[in-house]
């Protein structure tokens, strides 16, 4: 993703649909709320996008795998938007189809750990039940690097969590886009690393 402009809505709804590589025809397309004209004003800031088009909107990024919150896109204010690789099937055979999928990852990433996401807190952007994966660097001085990124948290007894990395000195402590915070005594973690795959459950 490129470096996150954001002075304008327009700047904002411009910078999501780079992030996912679509050109204003295929947005149009894609999501079928707002023609290709409609679409340049609102990116231009010649017209003011609704606020029931600006929901749908950000419905269709978190479709595609693009995580922004409303308050973002709509005053530049909190967390930027998060993209993740993801994948998802049929509810019929999705946890066996899941597992392979990641484990068949796992056999080629050195260190990668996959499993279900056991919290809430990422919720609706990330659900319990998901299934995710990543390579695990709870070992590494890289730690620290990873605040303010999307990661996943595997304790030694409740497994899978996940959320936004805010501190990880004595104890590690994990939020959402809302500033909701949870801690963790960072001995009770398994591994930790930055979320790579996520499969979403039908």
């Amino acid at each position: 993703m490129t470096n996150v402009i954001n002075n304008t809505i327009g700047d904002r709804i411009t910078y999501c649909r780079s992030s996912l590589c679509l050109t204003r025809k295929e947005l149009a397309e894609k999501w079928g709320a707002a023609s290709i004209p409609t679409l340049a004003r609102w990116e231009l800031d010649t017209g003011k996008i609704p606020i029931k088009k600006l929901l749908s909107l950000i419905e269709f990024f978190h479709a595609q795998g693009l995580f922004v919150t409303e308050s973002w896109l709509k005053d530049g204010a909190g967390s930027p938007p998060l993209l993740l690789k993801s994948d998802q099937f049929d509810e019929l055979d999705f946890d066996s189809i899941a597992q392979e999928k990641l484990l068949d990852i796992n056999r080629q990433v050195k260190y990668f750990i996959f499993g279900q996401v056991k919290n809430n807190l990422m919720s609706p952007f990330i659900k319990y039940g998901d299934y995710m994966g990543g390579v695990n660097i709870i070992e590494s001085a890289e730690l620290s690097s990873l605040q303010g990124e999307l990661i996943f948290l595997k304790k030694r007894v409740t497994g899978l969590m996940v959320g936004i990395l805010k501190e990880c000195i004595n104890q590690i402590s994990i939020k959402n886009f809302d500033k909701t915070v949870e801690f963790i005594e960072i001995e009770h973690v398994e591994a930790l690393g930055k979320i790579q795959w996520l499969i979403r459950r039908p």
